[in-house]
């Protein structure tokens, strides 16, 4: 795809992705012909989001351990055992009561840096956590969903935390080797180009993941309306939730926390989890991209406004 097409999908990312989710619903025969797809979309977010990390920014804002580990813990130990009591007691479908306490426990969407510049809070502080929680929650996840919450998967918790951690560690080594082979500098101007191949990517994730959705929402619509506000309600109370939690530290970086633990990463799980586990998982999972893909476009003059 020639640079000068990913730099203005860089630049009009919002628009876009919120376009592209409901193509994706539109025509399914194109996101059924896409949905082998949904794998390899998610490992080129994970190489491409780390071939962009400026390692040296990384580790000086690590010196703001207390900030991050605090985020990262909220969002990845205290974040799902909230939420598996308040869905405990909410009556929902098995697989959306595992789907959204799982989606919580997970690490923010590998883009979340960039969007979160796009709409005008600190990518930095976004990156730095969002790159710590990659790294933890192989470990994390598994151990949380399956031994500790006891969520069927048809899978072992040993097994998930394997998968990951390839999925998660092989990306970073490819990364590593386009660093080591290009150098800071020249993948620094190539920043709006790999940019728009994030937004390419996410474009490729959301039509592969609705494989099937269109079939299911004019089957089951209720179903599937269920799902997309379940969706909903967790992205922004997570936002508000973290927000709060940490509005101490200042309106800018509390926000930022907010629009990071609202925006996580359905889709390394779904890299890892077997064909059968319960379709009201993927489904959850399908639907919960809609506030990932549109509420940035929508929300973009109230974050910069309150910033």
């Amino acid at each position: 795809m020639p640079i000068d097409i990913r730099r203005f999908l860089g630049r009009h990312a919002p628009a876009f992705l919120a376009a592209s989710i409901f193509a994706a619903l539109a025509v399914p025969d194109l996101a059924h012909v896409m949905a082998p797809l949904l794998g390899p979309s998610v490992w080129g977010l994970l190489v491409v989001a780390m071939v962009r990390v400026e390692w040296e920014r990384v580790i000086g804002h690590l010196r703001r351990w207390p900030l991050v580990a605090g985020a990262v813990f909220a969002m990845l130990v205290a974040t799902p055992l909230v939420l598996r009591l308040i869905v405990g007691v909410a009556d929902l479908a098995t697989g959306f009561e595992a789907a959204i306490v799982m989606v919580a426990a997970s690490a923010p969407i590998m883009s979340v840096p960039a969007m979160a510049l796009m709409i005008g809070l600190d990518g930095a502080l976004a990156l730095v956590v969002m790159i710590v929680a990659t790294f933890i929650v192989p470990f994390t996840l598994p151990v949380l969903s399956i031994a500790l919450l006891g969520i069927d998967l048809n899978i072992s918790a040993i097994e998930m935390i394997g998968r990951l951690t390839a999925l998660v560690g092989s990306a970073l080594m490819v990364a590593a080797v386009i660093r080591r082979v290009f150098g800071a500098a020249k993948i620094a101007g190539w920043k709006e180009g790999l940019e728009g191949t994030l937004v390419v990517l996410m474009t490729v994730f959301a039509i592969a993941i609705m494989d099937g959705i269109t079939a299911v929402l004019l089957a089951r619509p209720l179903h599937v309306l269920l799902a997309v506000a379940l969706g909903f309600t967790a992205n922004i109370g997570l936002q508000l939730a973290t927000a709060a939690l940490f509005w101490k530290r200042g309106r800018p970086e509390a926000l930022t926390l907010g629009f990071v633990s609202g925006n996580r990463n359905a889709g390394i799980i779904l890299a890892v989890l077997p064909a059968s586990v319960d379709p009201d998982i993927r489904l959850y999972y399908a639907m919960a991209q809609f506030p990932i893909y549109v509420l940035p476009a929508l929300l973009r003059p109230l974050y910069r406004r309150l910033v």
